[in-house]
């Protein structure tokens, strides 16, 4: 059939728009993509309620802040008193706070960096939070949800209402196999904070090396409990190290920390968040 040259042309500036079309498409599709979120240093430390480290002096807390650490986790209740053994494979529900944990968190407060607490028996972590001054609650960041095979203590509606009762934001803690084992795959706590634990070696010597471009979020490995992609809000990204940076080195071997990436924005967004001033 012979086509006329308008019929060419007409012919041409379709395709050509058709074209246009589907490469807008594909870049549109390429940068929906998602990307990680900008993160800041955190890092988790119990040496001084486990009993096996040493409450960092006053010094070392200007060292830790100068090297741009934002974030202090810690679990100040004392070992014994919330699990039977070395390795928790089972619950005590004693939870004893240790005073000199909580001046740890006391000293981080101090010197304007954010903190939140956790508790590996999750049962003690009301206690845990209610032990705190009353000013150090206010500016309590988050509250940890610490969800493993040892002691094995599952996640309900019960415990993070009674972290939302005392006015905190609850965050989960897991990883994909102890989230497998202990809730069984469950998503129903997916619109919850995500503290993902996917440490690549749990047995690195100290001081284990900093991940490549520490602090950076990335996908996470294994996707569990609803939660995929860039969906937690915090990564453990290495463990059994020190804290290091610019203002020199925190912290040997018996005072070990598990380094952690914190998304920005969302650790800026909480209501409770840390100020330089006294708690008196």
């Amino acid at each position: 059939m012979i086509v006329s040259r308008i019929g060419k042309r007409f012919a041409l500036a379709a395709a050509a728009a058709l074209t246009a079309i589907v490469l807008a498409g594909c870049s549109a599709s390429t940068l929906a993509a998602p990307t990680a979120p900008a993160a800041v240093r955190g890092f988790d430390a119990a040496g001084v309620s486990t009993g096996s480290g040493d409450r960092f002096t006053l010094a070392q807390w200007r060292t830790i802040r100068l090297d741009g650490f934002k974030l202090f986790l810690t679990d100040p209740v004392v070992w014994s008193s919330e699990c039977s053994d070395g390795s928790c494979d089972a619950p005590v529900n004693t939870c004893t706070v240790d005073p000199a944990a909580v001046a740890q968190i006391q000293d981080a407060y101090r010197q304007g960096i954010d903190y939140a607490v956790y508790t590996r028996n999750v049962n003690c972590l009301t206690r845990a939070i209610r032990s705190l001054p009353r000013i150090l609650q206010a500016h309590l960041s988050f509250a940890v949800l610490d969800i493993e095979p040892g002691p094995g203590v599952p996640l309900t509606a019960a415990l993070v209402n009674g972290v939302t009762a005392l006015g905190q934001t609850p965050v989960v803690y897991s990883v994909s196999q102890g989230w497998q084992t202990v809730m069984g795959g469950s998503a129903a706590f997916r619109t919850l904070p995500l503290f993902d634990a996917q440490v690549p070696d749990f047995d690195a010597p100290f001081p284990a090396a900093y991940p490549a471009g520490f602090p950076a979020l990335v996908a996470m490995p294994h996707s569990y409990g609803g939660w995929s992609g860039f969906d937690a809000r915090i990564e453990q990204q290495q463990c059994c190290t020190n804290l290091s940076g610019p203002a020199g080195t925190v912290g040997g071997s018996a005072d070990q920390v598990d380094l952690d990436s914190v998304s920005a924005s969302w650790l800026a967004s909480l209501p409770h968040q840390a100020d330089a001033s006294s708690p008196g």
